[in-house]
């Protein structure tokens, strides 16, 4: 089974660098964050080799996919125009490959075959780390707390699944 590996990152590494991105771009105090202005103008600002572009639904079956070393995010239109509508799901989405963009350059993955029964280490999973980073960046640690998931919801504009998650992270089901 061929799998790919990401040199490990903590939570807290995650955290760390959606705060720092948060601040440098004057998000560090907003619940929403506007997802597609971010895609479009200020990922731009932030890496000027940085290319983006919508394909039509028919043209791919994911979502969205993050082209590391080309410096290119494909995201497919009904992804991208549910975001821009504020859907949760896709705003996540748009998050997670943004993510991938921003820890998985071409100096951070690498190929990797498991062993048999072998399985991936969390910290070192590229989806899980790209899940992680759309999770800080989108429900900031230091704005939710206190909040129930509804709130979470609603003030962040994701899924209530993903506030569920959140939430429960927050509160030691899961490492912080």
């Amino acid at each position: 089974m061929a799998s790919f590996k990401a040199k490990p990152m903590s939570r807290q590494d995650i955290r760390k660098m959606a705060k720092a991105i948060r601040l440098k771009c004057g998000l560090e105090g907003t619940h929403r964050v506007p997802v597609c202005s971010f895609f479009e103008w200020i990922m731009d600002k932030l890496f000027p080799n940085f290319e983006w572009e919508v394909v039509p639904d028919y043209t791919m079956s994911e979502e969205g996919v993050t082209f590391s070393g080309a410096n290119k995010i494909n995201i497919r239109q009904d992804v991208y125009v549910a975001a821009c509508h504020g859907d949760g799901r896709a705003r996540f989405t748009i998050m997670h490959e943004i993510g991938h963009f921003l820890l998985h350059g071409p100096s951070r993955v690498a190929l990797c075959r498991l062993a048999p029964g072998e399985s991936l280490r969390s910290f070192e999973d590229p989806e899980w780390q790209a899940d992680t980073f759309a999770a800080e960046f989108l429900m900031d640690y230091d704005l939710i707390q206190g909040m129930n998931y509804i709130q979470i919801s609603e003030e962040c504009g994701v899924t209530y699944g993903a506030a569920k998650t959140r939430i429960g992270k927050l509160q030691g089901r899961w490492i912080m």
